[in-house]
Formats: structure tokens, sequence, C-alpha cells
């Protein structure tokens, strides 16, 4: 019988786990596709628009964003019964001779005991060779002086370089209790403070406002190890003490990271329970540097049902940044991808330590931005702010709301 043609979409830690598994006699891969546009033009690689000019039987989703990516793939025509969410594929695994051997010529049948076990072995090998590679890397740069936050970055459970960056602050940083709060890590498969829970043994309080999320946190086969409390809770100013106090958080705590895509302002100005000595805050690259802007308060803020771009949603880094002076915090810079900034306490830290291109501001790259139907449309540079310029920003400084369109002067700059 011939062997599956297949298109693996999302080259991450996933697909790494899937060549682990992957057998060559029984499928070949024949492209590579990735929502990162700078992925396009290397070997192997197509646009997920083009994924259709080659030939193919399946398109496997190696990568957490699969529903999402499911639904971008139909808008591209492709039909839904040949697109494979990698997860799914681990029922369709066979043992022999204790390998683990890919076959997706089988049917959905239930992953069997016989090798259960062997996939969560597969999964954990991985897993410590990660946490090696890291800590080899923490021990060779956690002294050194940096002149920014990018020398640092290395990505184990964060997004982009957050875990890196966090070892070199706790490294540098006074901390007096190893505990943490984040908030909006969703299924926490990806988050700031994981790698801090694992690696470091830190205790803390995640949040998200799906139950579902927390339950997989709760669920989890390492939750029981750990010093976690997980609560599915719709955060807002006006409960957010609430919660971490209901929780038994309070006083100096060593991290408080937010990343709610709405509200995040508002709620660390109403936060008073807690004092962080490192501060982690996802800001709204597409603001720029300068503005001190958010978006206006609303307690019922959901990013994807505010504007269909999904690009309206959270403040600028002016405006954390004007926080932190007002709070007593160094900015301390933001990782490279320009989604998170990072500040410290100034009663923790010399002031020497700031590394000396901390100011940089960098413009993001990762392009997010949806049409109407929810389909990707990969915005860039202003053509992002010209999407929503008729949304409203609340300005800070002056305490009014206007427009995009007449806060940044997208109308001049229309005309120019």
């Amino acid at each position: 019988m011939a062997k599956k043609r297949i298109v693996c979409f999302g080259v991450g830690r996933i697909y790494q786990t899937f060549l682990d598994l992957y057998d060559s006699s029984k499928a070949e891969i024949v492209a590579l596709s990735d929502n990162d546009v700078r992925k396009w033009t290397l070997p192997d690689f197509i646009e997920p628009s083009k994924i259709n000019e080659v030939e193919y039987d399946f398109v496997i989703v190696t990568s957490m964003y699969y529903a999402e990516i499911k639904q971008q793939l139909c808008g591209y025509g492709i039909a839904q019964e040949r697109i494979l969410n990698f997860y799914d594929v681990y029922a369709n695994l066979v043992v022999q001779d204790n390998y683990c051997i890919f076959d997706i010529l089988k049917g959905n049948v239930p992953v069997a005991v016989q090798y259960e076990k062997d996939i969560r072995s597969i999964k954990s090998i991985q897993e410590k060779n990660l946490f090696l590679s890291a800590r080899n890397f923490v021990h060779t740069m956690c002294d050194k002086k940096i002149r920014s936050l990018e020398e640092v970055e290395f990505q184990v459970f964060s997004q982009f370089g957050e875990d890196g960056i966090i070892q070199w602050l706790i490294h540098h940083v006074d901390i007096g209790s190893r505990t943490f709060v984040e908030f909006g890590v969703e299924d926490y498969e990806e988050a700031n403070t994981r790698f801090l829970l694992m690696n470091d043994n830190w205790s803390g309080l995640v949040m998200d406002g799906s139950k579902e999320n927390i339950d997989h946190i709760k669920n989890a086969e390492w939750f029981w190890r750990y010093d976690l409390t997980a609560i599915d809770a719709f955060i807002t100013k006006e409960n957010i003490n609430g919660l971490i106090t209901g929780a038994g958080f309070e006083g100096d705590i060593g991290i408080l990271s937010i990343d709610l895509d709405g509200n995040d302002w508002w709620i660390l100005n109403s936060i008073t329970c807690v004092s962080p000595r490192i501060l982690i805050c996802e800001y709204n690259n597409i603001f720029g540097a300068e503005q001190k802007v958010t978006v206006p308060y609303d307690a019922a803020f959901v990013r994807t049902k505010k504007h269909y771009s999904n690009l309206y949603w959270g403040c600028s880094i002016a405006a954390f940044c004007g926080w932190a002076e007002e709070n007593g915090y160094y900015y301390m810079g933001s990782n490279t991808a320009g989604n998170n900034a990072f500040f410290v306490r100034k009663d923790c830290i010399g002031a020497h330590m700031i590394p000396e291109k901390a100011q940089m501001f960098i413009e993001s790259k990762y392009k997010e931005s949806r049409d109407e139907k929810g389909n990707l449309t990969y915005l860039r540079g202003a053509d992002r702010l010209k999407c929503i310029r008729f949304m409203e920003l609340f300005e800070i400084e002056s305490g009014c709301i206007d427009t995009i369109e007449n806060i940044y002067g997208i109308c001049c700059m229309a005309e120019e």
C-alpha cells in the first residue's frame, strides 16, 4: 500500500515530538507549513494558503492551536476530514518491539494500555532533555551583566523567550517569597511561570476564565507534584483582590504575571493585596512606544467579541511603564517578540543591573489579525491600527476617551 503523503502544520515543540514518533515507512512528509511568515522561504516550507498546490493526503496540525488552525485551513478549501490533530494521532500509534510506529492508516481507536506508558515515557524524556539544556544555559548566563533581555531568552513552556528572562531575573533580584500569581494562563501548556514552578519548585496561583482549561491543569499528571493552586474565574477589577487573597496569597510575592488580552492596565491598577518583586505584563504592541493608552474598562471585555480582527485589546507599553514609574519599579525591557514587558521593584535590584537597551522598542513580527470570518489576514505595521481605527481608547494622561483614528492621526497618515 502506498505511503500516505502528509503536510505538517506547525514546527515547534509538538512537531519535534511528532518526529520522535514518525515512521517514514508509513507516511511521507511532503511539505511543512506555519503561520510564521519568516519560515515561508525556507526549504520544504509553503504558505498555508498554498497547501492545496501540493499533492497530499492529510494535513497534520502539530500545534496546540488545532481549532483555530483547522478553521483557517478550511477557509483555504481544505476538507476537514483531511485535517488531523496530532494529539488525536496518538490514538493511531502501534507499538512493536518497544518502538512506537506511526500508522495513520488505522481508524480512531482508543489508546491501548500497553503503549500508553510508552507515549508518556517519550514525552518525559523529551521534557527532561529540555530542562537539562535550559539549566546548562542558566548556569552559563545567570551571573552575566547583559545589554538586553534578548541575550538570556529561551523557551521551555513559555510562548516565546520568557522562561530564560525569568531565570536571569530571579538570579539578580532579591527574592523574598518564592511565590507567583499568573492569570490568563489558558490550559497552562504555554505560560510564563510553569518552568519556574517545575524547575525551581516555586509555589503559585494560576487563574483562567475557562473551567475547561483549569480542569485540564488539575488533571495533568504533574499537578500533584507541585504547590500550585488553579482557579477558574472571569477576572474584573472588582473581584481580583478577593480572588488572590481567597487563594491564600497576599503581601510580598516573587512574581505577578498578567495576560488577560483585555483590561490588563485596569486590573493592575486595582491590585492592592500583593506587591510583586517582578512584574510581567503583556502589552499590545500595535499601540506603539509613546502613547499611554488602554482600551476603556469593560468588566465583560472579551477580545474576540470586541472586534473581529483580534487586534483591539489591552494597553500600550508606555501605559505600563507609566504605572511602573509611579509605583516604584524599574523597566528592565521586553522580550524580542514585543509582547511581554518586565519590571522589577526598585528596592530589590540595583539600577546598574538595568540592561542598557531596555528602552528599545521592537515592533512585533507576529501577524494575528483576522477577517470577519475568522481567517488570518496577516496585517503588519500601521495597517493593523487602520483596521481598528474607529475603535476607542482611553488616554491615561488626559483621562479622555477618543478614537484610534484621532489619537494616532491615521487620517493624516493615509493622506500622506
